[in-house]
Parts: structure tokens; C-alpha cells; sequence
């Protein structure tokens, strides 16, 4: 195998068209082999493949920067810088990432597990490398997807007259599933208009007598005759496309001609690509071979899909918004029978919190389905402009707590920390399936205050088959010695620790964690030796709630019975979500050994 010969990023400058060619369809090869194994990115990492060959060869990945957007398609850069082996164990303990990451290589400059973010950290290297009187070339690959996130527009904003400034466009017409908003029909409109590339190359042969102001001014005036100008080149942008991404002589040609000379300006190379390139299968339903997941069924965002379903059939003022996550938040059902009520609004997770608050404000019901990671970047927009209002927008908080092996950059440790901090707020927590139904309904019916339902990534376990649903804390055992408080998905750890000990705790299952049922707790609490509080968060998040409370109702000789168990031990790896509970000291094994 070539790939067997690449060792560091120079070693593919030796090879020519016809193996660099065959390079391309080993690294497919070894991608789809490796997800298949461990999960992971896939449809994203097949189409870019080509284009990554092509900057490796044609630029020096030694010294140039070169940033990705989103990190879920760098895989061919992994293997290609030389963590072949790591990638054997992706997104296991140990092995590579899912995502760039400074830590794990030199060749990864900035970590990349959200979107629209590369132009603005690239913009900053560039700057910094003009401060230091560097040469080197900035280099971002930016995925289609992210130009629905405002943040690409800011930083475009700032970008013009920067030099040895490269912005690659790999435009698949998906996130991760299909690209949305006027964007994706401005990159379709340029697509139309190929045909303008050829003839202004031809005029461009023709204009190399003339002085090279001149010659520049005329090519402009009759390129904007044929094409006009867009979007990129307005906000200061050199612009080449419409490339084929998957042409891999024309891309190298393309990216020498730009490494040589086009250092007056920044920029942007436009290249279409086919998500999921070269698999059959990928090919055919790109959305769901986005990215291969080895968890099982029946997870609580599959739950909350169909649910939601049921209710809002009975409902029409329930409206579902995510941002660019319909698959992931299992609202792939919903939007097919109830297209008029699904807003899919693009990586755009402050724009989806307030679109949500005006349709809260004229009487609809918005469910808005965020992964906790990515709520993180709509705070000032969930304060602003829901809180202050107390406008009852719901929040459905998928993959919150330990990420497992999708790693650091999808911690979901700090919602409740976030959401606590305004008390209107009620936020639940799931056990199981029947907690969460019947939490879904409350937060359909209950319009007094904002309302955030988390839940993790795993399977929604049957702990309940009947639930009646209730404000109050449920007592699930009753004991002598410990008492433990569990809160939400962590009540299956929890039973299993119980079990193990061989030992008779009361066990209280939260459902709320805000407001939590203190009532409750502390009929149990003045009668036990020890309280163990078992919690997915960190130390700021429900630990802080409950000791400011017993502070501020003078309870503080309950703290010497209290421990937190929770998640701040938390080691940044990806690695499975067992070993992450071990970590953190909150396996079935840790608990038993406290009770």
C-alpha cells in the first residue's frame, strides 16, 4: 500500500498524479474500515479526501497552518500526519480523536468540535504571523454547513486585505444533514454559473500584454458582466470555484497556482464534493452514514422523536427547532409529518434560542432540540432574550452529561451549571423512558416559565414501567445509614451499586433539578449518617444548588453527611462512557464502595 509509505506529511510530495491517485482510494478504504470498527464521522471524511491529498502535497504542512471547520472531516489528515496507529484506535481510549486537537499532534492547530469557527481563529494566526513578519501560509477548510453559523460573516468581515490567506470551501450541500437557508441557494447559484470560470480564464490569456492594473480591472468588469460579483469577493475575497473537488490534477494545479501568487488578498477556493465519495451506501442516504454509531437503539432522543410526535398530532401550536441535528435529536419523524411546525435554522444555536422566543411570545409551543455542547453557545440569547421575558420556551438538551467517545469537545457537563443561575427556569431529568414521556407532556402543557428537559447520549433504561408524574422527588428504596439523591440517567448506576453492596440505602430519585423537592430530602436526610448526592454535571452545576440551600435554610450541619459524586474529576478523553463514570469516580463499583 502507498498509505503504508507516508509516515509525516513530506512524504507525499514524492509520489506523482497516478499514486497519489491510488492514495486516495486507500485512504477511502481505510476510513470506511475504520468507522466501521469504531464509529465515528464518515460521510463527511470520504468527500474530502481528494482536497486533503491535494493541500498536503501542494502546501507545507510543516510550516503552514491549516485549520479545519468542522473537525469531523480530517480524518485523511490524521492518517496523513502520521497517526496511523492512533487511528487503529479511533475514538477509543488511547487512540485519536474524532476531532482535531493541539494535544494529540503538532499538525493540528486549533481544536475544532463546533462549527463556524476556522475563519476567525485563522484570521488570528494570520494577524499574528504578519506582527511577527512570518511567511507562512493560513489555510482554513471550511465545510458548507458552517456558512449557516453568523460567526463565519464577523470574521469575514475583518478578513479583507489579509495576505497568504486561504479559505478552502467544501461544499457538499450538507452539514450534517442537508444544508439549509438562503446560503445553500447562493453556493447553488454559483454552481449554476460554472461555466463563467472558463471563459474568464480564456479572457485572462488574453489581457498578459497588459499592465497588470489594468489587465485586473478589465478581467473584473467583464467577469461581473458574465457572473457579477458575490457575496465573497464584497466582503474582500479573491474567488476561484466552481471547482470539482473530487478532480484531483485540477485541484493540485489550482492550489500551485494560489501557493505561488495570489498573496495580494485572501482567498476563497469553492470546491464541490459528494458526501460519503466512493461508498455505495454513504452515497445513497448521506444523512444517516454521516457518522456510524456503535450505541444501541431505544436511546432517549429516539423516545423524545416519537413522543413529540404523538403530542403534537393533538397540539398544533407545538412547533421542533434544531440547528442543522434533526437525525441526532430524533426529530427525523417529526419533520416529515409536520413540515409546516419543523424549522431546521443551520448551525446557528443563538439564532435557533431567539426565533424560538417569538414564536414563544404569539402563543406557540417551541421545542428547541440542542445538544448540551452546543447550548453553551446561545447563553446571552437564552438570558436575553427568553429569561428576562420568562418567555415558556422549551428546551429538549440531548447528549448532556459525559461524552463518551465523541471527547471533550462534546462535554455535557455545564447546562445545569448555565440554566441554574435563572431561577424561573425548571429543569428535569429523566431516569428512564416513562420519566421522560411523561416529563415531554409537563413541558408541552406548562407555560409559566422556560423549561429545560437533559438527558444523556445512552439508552433509555424501562426502570418504571407505569409512571405517575409528579413535582416530588421519587423514593425508590427505603433504608437505613445512606441516603442517596440521583439525578436523572445516573438512577440505573445507582441500583446496580445497591445491588453489588449487598447494603440497604434510601435511594431518591430528583426528577427536578430545579426546583428540587428539599421537602423531600430532608424528611430523609436528618435520619441518615451519610448523603451521597449522584449527579452528570460539575461541581458548579446541582452540587452548588443544594449547598447554597441548606446554607440559606440554615441546614449546614447536613454538610458534613454530604458527598457529591459528580462529573468534575472528569478527564478530557474520548474513551466509552463507562470508563468516563470509572474516571470520575461514579461507576456502579465507586458508589457501592461509599455505601
Amino acid at each position: 500500500m502507498i498509505l503504508d509509505s507516508i509516515s509525516k506529511p513530506s512524504d507525499i510530495k514524492k509520489l506523482n498524479i497516478d499514486q497519489l491517485t491510488k492514495l486516495c482510494a486507500e485512504l477511502r478504504s481505510e476510513i470506511i474500515r475504520i468507522t466501521t470498527k469504531n464509529g465515528g464521522h464518515l460521510g463527511s471524511n470520504l468527500g474530502a479526501i481528494e482536497l486533503i491529498v491535494a493541500i498536503h502535497y501542494v502546501f507545507d504542512i510543516e510550516t503552514d497552518r491549516l485549520i479545519f471547520d468542522v473537525g469531523h472531516q480530517a480524518y485523511a489528515h490524521k492518517l496523513l500526519t502520521g497517526r496511523r496507529e492512533m487511528m487503529e484506535n479511533l475514538r477509543t481510549e488511547n487512540g485519536a480523536s474524532g476531532f482535531p486537537d493541539p494535544e494529540e499532534s503538532k499538525y493540528d492547530h486549533f481544536i475544532a468540535g463546533h462549527a463556524s469557527t476556522s475563519i476567525s481563529a485563522s484570521l488570528g494566526m494570520a494577524k499574528a504571523r504578519d506582527l511577527d513578519r512570518g511567511t507562512y501560509k493560513v489555510i482554513s477548510f471550511l465545510g458548507d454547513g458552517s456558512l449557516s453559523g453568523g460567526m463565519v460573516y464577523e470574521a469575514m468581515n475583518n478578513v479583507a486585505g489579509t495576505k497568504n490567506f486561504i479559505v478552502i470551501l467544501n461544499d457538499n450541500q450538507m452539514s450534517i444533514s442537508e444544508s439549509v437557508g438562503a446560503m445553500k441557494l447562493y453556493l447553488a447559484k454559483l454552481l449554476a454559473s460554472r461555466g463563467g470560470l472558463s471563459v474568464r480564464r480564456l479572457i485572462s490569456k488574453s489581457l498578459t500584454l497588459l499592465p497588470k492594473k489594468v489587465s485586473r480591472k478589465i478581467e473584473n468588469c467583464v467577469k461581473a458582466i458574465i457572473q457579477g460579483n458575490n457575496i465573497f469577493e464584497e466582503f474582500g475575497f479573491q474567488y476561484i470555484g466552481v471547482l470539482d473537488g473530487h478532480n484531483l490534477g485540477k485541484l493540485i494545479k489550482f492550489f500551485t497556482n494560489i501557493r505561488d501568487v495570489a498573496t495580494y488578498k485572501p482567498v476563497l477556493i469553492h470546491a464541490i464534493t459528494q458526501k460519503g465519495k466512493g461508498y455505495a451506501e454513504a452515497e445513497r442516504d448521506a444523512t444517516k452514514m454521516h457518522g456510524v454509531d456503535k450505541s444501541k437503539k431505544n436511546k432517549y432522543s429516539d423516545v423524545f422523536g416519537k413522543t413529540i410526535v404523538q403530542l403534537a398530532k393533538n397540539d398544533k401550536k407545538i412547533v421542533c427547532i434544531t440547528a442543522a441535528m434533526k437525525t441526532g435529536t430524533g426529530l427525523s419523524e417529526f419533520s416529515e409529518k409536520f413540515p409546516d411546525r419543523f424549522f431546521d435554522v443551520g448551525i446557528a444555536e443563538g439564532h435557533a434560542v431567539t426565533f424560538a422566543a417569538g414564536l414563544a411570545k404569539q402563543g406557540y409551543k417551541p421545542f428547541v432540540c440542542i445538544y448540551s455542547t452546543f447550548l453553551q453557545r446561545a447563553f446571552d440569547q437564552i438570558y436575553h432574550d427568553v429569561v428576562l421575558q420568562n418567555l415558556p420556551v422549551r428546551f429538549i438538551i440531548d447528549k448532556a452529561g459525559l461524552p463518551g467517545t465523541d471527547g471533550k469537545t462534546h462535554a455535557g457537563l455545564y447546562d445545569v451549571s448555565m440554566l441554574q443561575n435563572f431561577l424561573q427556569f425548571v429543569i428535569m431529568a429523566p431516569s428512564c423512558k416513562a420519566e421522560l414521556e411523561s416529563m415531554i407532556k409537563f413541558a408541552s402543557d406548562y407555560n409559566n416559565a422556560p423549561v429545560a428537559l437533559r438527558f444523556p447520549k445512552s439508552e433509555a433504561s424501562d426502570i418504571y414501567q407505569t409512571f405517575q408524574f409528579s413535582l416530588k422527588s421519587k423514593v425508590v428504596l427505603e433504608g437505613n445509614t445512606t441516603l442517596i439523591v440521583s439525578v436523572g440517567d445516573m438512577l440505573g448506576t445507582v441500583l446496580q451499586a445497591v445491588q453489588m453492596s449487598g447494603k440497604c440505602p434510601t435511594v431518591i430519585d430528583a426528577r427536578f433539578i430545579q426546583p428540587f423537592d428539599f421537602e423531600t430530602f430532608y424528611i430523609y436526610a436528618e435520619n441518615h449518617d451519610k448523603i451521597l448526592f449522584i449527579d452528570e454535571s460539575v461541581l458548579g452545576g446541582f452540587a452548588s444548588l443544594v449547598m447554597e440551600k441548606l446554607f440559606a435554610d440554615g441546614k449546614q450541619s447536613l454538610l458534613t453527611k454530604v458527598q457529591f459524586i459528580n462529573a468534575s474529576k472528569f478527564h478530557p478523553s474520548h474513551t466509552s462512557r463507562n470508563t468516563q463514570l470509572s474516571i470520575s469516580g461514579m461507576s456502579a463499583t465507586d458508589i457501592a464502595s461509599l455505601l
